[in-house]
């Protein structure tokens, strides 16, 4: 509910990735702003470069 009223009442931009699978699922509406869907890529994104990091 606080992602929500945050995206209403705030105009705060969300994004989203689903983990679990061999890849990040990235999560998106047809109601979602151009905004919105380029932060979820850009989030799976950074995922994706920490995960094949070699650890130091």
């Amino acid at each position: 509910m606080l992602a929500k009223q945050l995206i209403y009442l705030a105009e705060a931009d969300a994004a989203g990735i689903v983990l679990g699978a061999r890849v990040p699922i990235i999560l998106t509406s047809r109601a979602d702003t151009p905004v919105s869907r380029l932060a979820s890529r850009a989030l799976a994104q950074l995922f994706i470069s920490h995960q094949t990091k070699a650890p130091s």
